[in-house]
């Protein structure tokens, strides 16, 4: 009966979730302050990565419809010790993406309505909103599901307006990019390292398959709910960029304020315009929210099911006694995110030099769970004979030949965030990055084993309680 209770989750949930997890908001401003050549890399990654990502998920979600998604589907392919290590990253890269988050939602916070925000209160913003996501993240999915519902929505209702004003902007006092086919295409060695930002910015498609087991119809509607979502992430994405890009010159682009010099470029300061860009600003600010709200819920459950396999320390397996949402992992990660959060602080200079940091670390680690997920696959699909609700098409060699070639960019996508075609190495900048990744994989080995060691423990009290009774 409990198990019927936490079945919550319909086909609109699941779509709406996952345009909430995947339609990102920092990655439309990412993507624009590339230039006109974004509009190549959207439709180079949306159509050779995105597609076949989509499909690989609706396979794996539907033949393996347990909570956990990609450590669910690693574990089965690789055993415990691959999956435990995919959780660990699946977790850590959430932990330590809140902060990037949660500074750049207080840089636009400061550029929306209090210009002059210091780093530091910045920086206490972003903290006060990390442990309000861990509480989030323990509600009831029920209850808890509405706010990536409402992010999803006024997602698409800001990227409408990004593109409206966009439009008309650039009608009356010029594009502020060209839009023509030679400005799209990479010009310059130097222009491939956006290929790295543009594979992190469309992954995430199996993110609702960790809450597989609170859905009413996982086989049915995992594959429906991914492509109404990804017809609707591929769309707004270009469109989101390109209401950018009509905007603001891709030169003058600071990230952590895109938002703003845009809407206000757009619709102006003062009056009715004003109210517009500052309304649509607030939308902006609270769907940064309702991304780590979603990612959250999911990667928290990817950790309690790694708990309960004794691969995790128990207190990654904490749940709501009633609810049964995570707890402690949720605490833990906005536990993480603070501490980044401030250590960084004492040694970024501005918000946006903070920002790129956090996000290269995060964006590496974040990305080698889809390498291992694309291994996943192709061992299942030649290994297993289990049925497939739905399959990814052309047969078995060339769906393997096409998630290899995924799991390749995926590859290419995380060393483009440390190395430049063409340019030297910045090795300090570099150093940085290496040295936080390295840090996250062997933090990560030392909880897999704290786990492993408490599970034996428990293992061995159970026969002498027996013998005892």
């Amino acid at each position: 009966m409990e198990d019927n209770k936490n079945k919550v989750l319909r086909c609109r949930d699941v779509t709406l979730y996952t345009v909430s997890a995947m339609l990102f908001m920092d990655q439309i401003a990412l993507a624009a302050s590339l230039g006109s050549s974004s509009l190549f890399w959207w439709a180079y990654v949306l159509i050779l990565l995105f597609l076949p990502m989509a499909m690989m998920t609706s396979e794996l979600g539907t033949t393996y419809p347990s909570n956990g998604g990609v450590y669910h589907w690693v574990r089965s392919a690789f055993g415990f010790r691959w999956g435990a290590r995919v959780s660990w990253l699946y977790w850590i890269n959430n932990a330590l993406w809140m902060p990037s988050v949660y500074i750049l939602f207080a840089s636009m916070f400061s550029a929306f309505y209090f210009p002059g925000m210091g780093l530091w209160s910045e920086i206490l913003l972003g903290c006060s909103l990390a442990l309000v996501t861990s509480l989030c993240t323990s509600l009831s999915l029920r209850i808890g599901k509405w706010l990536p519902n409402i992010g999803a929505v006024l997602k698409l209702i800001s990227v409408l307006v990004l593109l409206f004003g966009g439009l008309r902007y650039g009608i009356q006092e010029g594009f502020a990019n060209p839009f023509t086919f030679e400005a799209a295409l990479p010009s310059s060695p130097a222009a491939i390292a956006a290929l790295g930002v543009m594979v992190y910015g469309i992954m995430g498609t199996e993110l609702a398959c960790c809450s597989a087991a609170e859905m009413i119809h996982p086989r049915r509607d995992i594959p429906r709910a991914i492509l109404a979502s990804g017809l609707l992430i591929a769309t707004f994405n270009v469109l989101g960029t390109i209401g950018v890009l009509a905007a603001v010159p891709a030169d003058q682009a600071d990230v952590t304020t895109l938002f703003a010099e845009s809407l206000f470029n757009m619709y102006g300061r003062d009056g009715l315009g004003g109210l517009v860009a500052n309304l649509v600003g607030g939308f902006v600010l609270f769907t940064f929210f309702t991304n780590m709200v979603t990612w959250s819920m999911g990667t928290n459950r990817a950790a309690v099911e790694a708990a309960k396999a004794g691969e995790f320390p128990d207190v990654f397996g904490i749940v709501h006694p009633r609810h049964g949402t995570p707890v402690g992992s949720a605490l833990l990660a906005s536990a993480v995110s603070i501490v980044v959060m401030v250590t960084y602080g004492l040694v970024a200079n501005t918000s946006e030099g903070l920002f790129w940091t956090l996000l290269s670390i995060f964006a590496m680690i974040f990305m080698i769970p889809y390498i291992l997920m694309s291994l996943a696959f192709i061992k299942l699909r030649l290994s297993s004979d289990r049925p497939r609700p739905f399959r990814l098409p052309l047969g078995n060699r060339l769906a393997c030949v096409w998630a290899a070639i995924v799991g390749l960019h995926v590859l290419a996508g995380i060393v483009l965030f440390v190395v430049t075609p063409g340019e030297p190495m910045d090795w300090d900048y570099a150093g940085k990055i290496i040295f936080g990744v390295l840090l996250a994989l062997v933090v990560g080995e030392m909880v897999i084993g704290v786990g492993r060691r408490q599970h034996k423990r428990r293992q061995s009290e159970v026969p002498e309680a027996i013998g005892a009774g």
